[in-house]
């Protein structure tokens, strides 16, 4: 009989929010022949002020806050719990939510053998409960930027997470910098940390070739202030006085405002060189980088960005931003440059590399690709991982 995995995530499709990112979804769709798995996808939602006041005045000391379930649909329980701004009773509502989510598993006769809490800092609170509650182990993903921030701003729960964080069975970092993230505000831990990254469909290894000095980007323009657009464009402007031939290009769709305030900050620059071509299938973009000098996106806050392991895994150099998303895994590589989002003149002089030393750049890539060093990243081998992972600690004796 199949093992029972309890899936707690606040990053699943759902019927509240279908457009959210499928990281979580696409790890567990890929392991469904494997395992018996129920999602519970948790939206926050904040209450009016008067239904906060109401709440916190009927029993300030244990506030109940509001929860509602949607019908499960495609093993897909979605569920919207009422949290106030700023973190306030965020354990509180948190915890009573992990009650409601037991007494929905007693209902329907689902006993775990593995909870899955898909962040630390929010859903790793509910798994730990669920974990009391059913007796059985549980796992935790690290999101890195929202663990980050939330592990800076409320040391009041430290010891929790501490806690929490060393009494998983299994953790699955996104990156390394997550790993090391915690490692760093809450301890080294003994027992197994696996480095699980984001995986893609799109993960064909293409070999690189030499192009046109054009450079590429590709993210959603609602994300454009978060992916420092502007600093691409400022670099970009910079870069076209040195390199006449030069080019850039954001690949990605979005509302009529953002595009105008993008075209301004071009405009402003004056970076003809910089040219917005629009939305791209997912299922162009490999083939798309494989056509470009090099990928470039520093942005402020990344957990991850599959994207950059699209471009490499494409044949693509890539500049990243320090500190956050691939940062970690290429250390020793010079055909993926981290820099810091606010360093200007930093990224400027990274991008230019990716033009100048294109050839040098892409002749490394070429043997890591041969080596087989970048197959850890295709989705096949990640799943297996996983599944392997989480096998091997559902099997080992008590």
């Amino acid at each position: 009989m199949a093992k029972v995995i309890v899936h707690v995530s606040g990053d699943y499709p759902d019927s509240f929010l279908p457009g959210k990112t499928r990281a979580v979804s696409s790890l567990v769709e890929a392991v469904h022949k494997a395992f018996d798995q129920h999602v519970y996808s948790i939206n926050r939602a904040s209450p009016s002020a008067v239904s906060a006041l109401t709440t916190l005045i009927g029993n300030p000391a244990k506030p109940a806050f509001g929860i509602g379930f949607e019908r499960e649909k495609d093993g897909v329980t979605a569920i919207r719990y009422e949290g106030l701004p700023g973190g306030l009773y965020m354990q509180a509502s948190l915890l009573q939510l992990a009650d409601r989510i037991a007494d929905d598993l007693v209902t329907k006769g689902i006993k775990p053998d593995l909870i899955h809490g898909h962040k630390l800092s929010i859903e790793g609170l509910i798994a730990e409960k669920l974990s009391e509650y059913f007796g059985c182990p549980y796992a935790l993903s690290i999101q890195v930027n929202t663990d980050r921030k939330i592990l800076k701003f409320r040391p009041d729960l430290l010891a929790s997470y501490r806690r929490i964080y060393h009494g998983a069975e299994l953790v699955f970092p996104f990156s390394v910098m997550g790993q090391r993230v915690c490692d760093n505000a809450l301890g080294a831990r003994t027992k197994p940390t696996i480095l699980l990254p984001c995986t893609s469909p799109e993960d064909r290894i293409i070999a690189p070739r030499v192009v046109d000095p054009v450079l590429a980007s590709v993210f959603h323009l609602k994300d454009y202030r978060n992916k420092n657009v502007a600093a691409l464009i400022k670099a970009s402007s910079e870069i076209q006085k040195r390199h006449p031939a030069y080019a850039f290009h954001l690949y990605g769709g979005g509302a009529a405002e953002q595009e105008t305030a993008i075209d301004k900050l071009i405009a402003d620059c004056q970076a003809t060189s910089f040219v917005r071509k629009g939305p791209i299938p997912h299922e162009n973009v490999q083939s798309m980088l494989n056509g470009a000098c090099g990928f470039a996106m520093v942005s402020k806050r990344e957990t991850f960005g599959m994207v950059f392991l699209e471009a490499l895994l494409a044949g693509c150099p890539v500049v990243f931003p320090k500190d956050w998303a691939i940062d970690g895994f290429f250390d020793e590589a010079l055909f993926a440059l981290g820099v810091s989002a606010n360093d200007g003149s930093g990224i400027e002089a990274a991008m230019e590399r990716l033009v100048v030393e294109q050839v040098a750049l892409k002749k490394e890539l070429a043997t890591w690709q041969e080596s087989g060093k970048l197959s850890q990243f295709q989705r096949k081998n990640v799943i297996a991982t996983y599944k392997d992972s989480v096998c091997a600690a559902l099997d080992k004796p008590k």
